[in-house]
């Protein structure tokens, strides 16, 4: 069965609402059901209530994904390590294509990087579908951590290369017959 919004995808559910088959990126659980997407968001606004069917708050379901009608959870945080140190690689993995303004000459690796730290987390979670809050936190986690260690990598490869080029222009003076004192 192929999901109705996305015909090349299968489907892993059936929309408790609408019925209409839903893929993975569709798909959102709630108290036990799926639904799709549009239907959720009916809830989440309220134009589907009844009097036996309470509205449902955006707190209470995961709206990862769905752009700017993601609804930010409180607890993602406000500073984002893995933008501010992986900018455009970190923006690939997290389906931010902003992080490709990196590489505007001059402007780009001055201030992207601090506004991937900033707007990150909410570009993440309304770019990529993600499985919960604390599923978001593990991987921007990972992210923070390989981006520290890309720095740490990077830097003492550059402080290898620095002695290297010292020494062999040392070496090359000292060869050329260059008397220091």
């Amino acid at each position: 069965m192929k999901c109705t919004l996305h015909p090349e995808r299968e489907a892993v559910g059936i929309c408790a609402e609408c019925n209409n088959a839903v893929c993975s990126e569709c798909k959102v659980e709630y108290r036990g059901q799926v639904f799709c997407n549009p239907c959720i968001e009916k809830k989440i606004i309220g134009t589907d209530a009844t009097s036996t069917q309470p509205t449902l708050t955006a707190g209470d379901i995961n709206t990862s994904g769905m752009g700017s009608k993601s609804v930010i959870p409180a607890g993602l945080g406000d500073w984002n390590w893995g933008g501010f140190l992986l900018t455009w690689i970190w923006g690939i993995g997290n389906n931010v294509w902003w992080s490709f303004l990196f590489f505007v000459p001059f402007l780009g690796p001055l201030v992207m990087p601090w506004v991937l730290a900033f707007k990150g987390n909410e570009w993440a979670w309304q770019s990529k579908r993600w499985e919960s809050v604390e599923h978001f936190k593990r991987v921007q986690h990972t992210w923070a951590m390989w981006g520290i260690w890309v720095i740490i990598a990077l830097s003492v490869l550059t402080l290898i290369l620095f002695a290297i080029v010292v020494g062999l222009i040392v070496y090359g003076l000292q060869s050329s017959g260059f008397k220091w004192f």
